[in-house]
């Protein structure tokens, strides 16, 4: 793969994103797996400003390993975002999620997710005594998930869940009301915040279905086309590829929900010989003509 870059005449397409994490074998993905999304989940919020931020990095944690553990997606780091994403919040403590998408969307990423912690109560259940003791507790929380489409920045998710469940802590030497630290405890929080996330799981990937998987061409370079995705995205060496124009998207007229994008014109095929960056593939070109940067690619 460097061999076949260096004799470029022209420097390869610096990578606008990265990958938060995840380990992925040779093989891209499964006979039956598609291409996965890209997704951007955003720094949780919570409906208490006083709250720690703890609660709100744990449940965000949460929600990324379990996306990443369906193999459905591919999370892009926060830092590679162009701006603090709290930079967008409103008066009322909700992100701008129109200006979010855009952004986003030029990074290649198909969706934004939003996590929000809207409630916590915790109560001691049992406690025993001694210096060193396990604290039982009973929580329960509610919190809410929003996806928005990154393309047009239109909501495809919105719902509210909630949870109980009971959890314990090792507590050394401490006294009076523990009823708030509760509350705050990363520890005692994260099995209820998970729980309630978890069941929001199928639902985030079912909204995610109705985004059909495409990449974009990110430079043309003779017969040589660079994708914005790659082996991370589960594009595999020999996968053919149809290149488009931009489709339109349809909405019911009834209701005005999003139903999909419809395809644009097809301009030709290419195939995936090579990768470079940390998500990006490099693709010659089996028919057609006119490939131009920033042109729709999906799986033929």
């Amino acid at each position: 793969m460097l061999s076949a870059c260096s004799s470029l005449s022209s420097k390869p397409p610096e990578q606008k994103s990265a990958i938060e994490t995840r380990d992925v074998p040779y093989s891209a993905r499964g006979e039956e797996e598609a291409p996965r999304h890209r997704i951007l989940v955003l720094p949780f919020l919570d409906e208490r400003l006083d709250r720690s931020q703890a609660v709100s990095d744990v449940a965000r944690q949460t929600v990324v390993r379990e996306l990443l553990k369906t193999r459905q997606f591919v999370a892009v780091a926060l830092e590679d975002f162009p701006h603090d994403p709290k930079k967008y919040l409103t008066e009322g403590n909700e992100y701008d999620m129109v200006q979010i998408a855009r952004l986003a969307s030029a990074m290649g990423v198909s969706a934004v997710i939003e996590g929000k912690v809207m409630n916590i109560k915790a109560r001691r259940v049992g406690d025993s005594v001694g210096l060193i003791r396990e604290l039982k507790a009973q929580v329960s929380t509610q919190v809410r998930i929003r996806v928005f489409a990154g393309k047009n920045g239109k909501e495809i998710l919105n719902e509210m869940r909630s949870a109980d469940t009971e959890a314990s802590s090792t507590r050394v030497a401490e006294k009076g009301d523990l009823t708030k630290s509760l509350g705050e405890d990363p520890e005692l929080v994260r099995a209820a915040i998970r729980k309630a996330f978890l069941g929001g799981i199928p639902n985030i990937a079912r909204a995610m279905e109705k985004l059909s998987w495409e990449g974009r061409v990110a430079m043309v370079n003779g017969e040589r086309i660079f994708i914005n995705a790659g082996r991370l995205s589960g594009l595999q060496v020999g996968d053919i590829l149809k290149i488009t124009d931009e489709g339109d998207d349809v909405y019911d007229p009834d209701s005005g929900r999003f139903i999909g994008t419809a395809p644009g014109r097809l301009k030709g095929t290419v195939e995936v010989v090579s990768y470079f960056g940390k998500d990006g593939s490099i693709a010659v070109i089996h028919s057609g003509s006119g490939f131009q940067e920033n042109d729709r690619v999906e799986l033929y």
